[in-house]
């Protein structure tokens, strides 16, 4: 059997974070030598991934939340007409999921899409960010992904994001035995969706990392077979928060008597809240009301611009309020019930840093997830 020279095989994991991964320390032990935390990006997947795949921060490519306030170029407009349903059916998460699968054929989205819990009278104050595919060549306008680099070097590789994770780890073996690629990219996503319902500390989760750990020994054992060189590296994205309290944030910025379309606008995410203030008096009492708030803090621009993810136009938000670590807005437009599990919150959380766990000797340490990209581009 001919081997080809070499092959680097790429795992994404999202949310398997370094605090997790040290109550799993056996994870890989012996085959990955070389382990080290990442500081991740302010923010959820939406500004993660994007930055991971072109090693840039939000503030250059451009991707941070995927909704921000723009009236005036909304495709959600005729959503405003579904807001007579009954809440029952519109607060129903199947229904929800059902309106985002019609929405993104209607509009002809080829990205990540969903509407989530927004509420549909505010829907047409928003635009969506990602509404076409970051993983094709030139997906992400001005921003070249570590995909355009390997199309330009000619270099075959595999990807594979969509479907089950049992399914991409099969179509990854099958692709190592037909030897014509040189690099791989494996997205896995299930881990994240199981934290977020049971927490870091459940048996399912644990079960979870077992398997990965199965699945990921005898991929790279495959890979051995036909190539004489197997470069292995897993890393993720962010890591995942026990929540520890429910706060009712729309709540307090309601009981201020402001109109919201008219004198401010606001997207409430899971840990953070985003304004856009219309007038004077809305900026004043939404402010004076956030600074009295304990559970969570409004951030300065400065430390936005640390973060990659300051604005000059103020996309995403005239005022970002990021609540405390284990706090979620409840409810919010992502969701009206507590989960066991949430990540979103201060980058330099013990629980928001990312794992970066390889077979290779790299000659310096990665420190960011902005890192990945050089470390991993062959």
């Amino acid at each position: 059997m001919q081997e080809k020279d070499k092959i680097a095989i790429n795992i994404f994991i999202d949310a398997f974070g370094w605090e997790l991964y040290n109550q799993n320390t056996w994870f890989l032990e012996r085959l990955a030598t070389f382990k080290t935390p990442l500081k991740s990006i302010l923010g959820y997947s939406s500004a993660c991934i994007p930055s991971i795949i072109t090693s840039r921060p939000p503030s250059e490519h451009g991707y941070w939340s995927s909704f921000y306030y723009s009236p005036g170029t909304s495709p959600f407009r005729i959503f405003k007409y579904l807001d007579f349903l009954p809440a029952a059916i519109t607060d129903s998460a199947r229904v929800r999921r059902y309106i985002s699968k019609i929405a993104k054929r209607l509009y002809g989205f080829s990205g990540y899409f969903g509407i989530y819990s927004v509420p549909f009278k505010y829907l047409p104050y928003f635009d969506y960010q990602e509404k076409y595919d970051i993983w094709i060549e030139g997906g992400m306008k001005g921003s070249a992904t570590i995909f355009d680099k390997l199309r330009q070097r000619q270099i075959n590789f595999f990807l594979e994001k969509d479907g089950s994770d049992k399914t991409k780890f099969e179509k990854l073996n099958k692709a190592l035995a037909e030897r014509k690629i040189s690099f791989a990219y494996l997205h896995l996503n299930e881990l994240d969706n199981l934290l977020h319902l049971n927490g870091k500390k459940s048996g399912i989760v644990k079960n979870k990392i077992r398997d990965y750990d199965i699945q990921i020994r005898e991929l790279y054992d495959n890979a051995k077979k036909y190539y004489g060189t197997v470069d292995l590296t897993v890393f993720s994205d962010h890591g995942m928060k026990e929540v520890t309290a429910a706060y009712n944030l729309i709540k307090d910025i309601e009981s201020l008597n402001l109109a919201y379309g008219r004198d401010y606008a606001a997207f409430y995410d899971a840990t953070m809240a985003r304004f856009w203030f219309l007038n004077t008096e809305a900026r004043n009492k939404i402010t004076d009301r956030l600074e009295e708030i304990r559970e969570g803090r409004m951030l300065r621009d400065d430390e936005l611009e640390s973060f990659g993810v300051y604005f000059k136009d103020h996309k995403y938000g005239d005022a970002i309020f990021l609540m405390n670590p284990g706090f979620m807005i409840i409810p919010s437009f992502m969701g009206r019930k507590p989960l066991r599990g949430m990540h979103g919150y201060h980058p330099d959380d013990p629980d928001s840093f990312a794992i970066y766990l390889t077979t290779a000797d790299p000659e310096a340490r990665p420190q960011t997830i902005l890192d990945i990209f050089s470390f991993i581009l062959i």
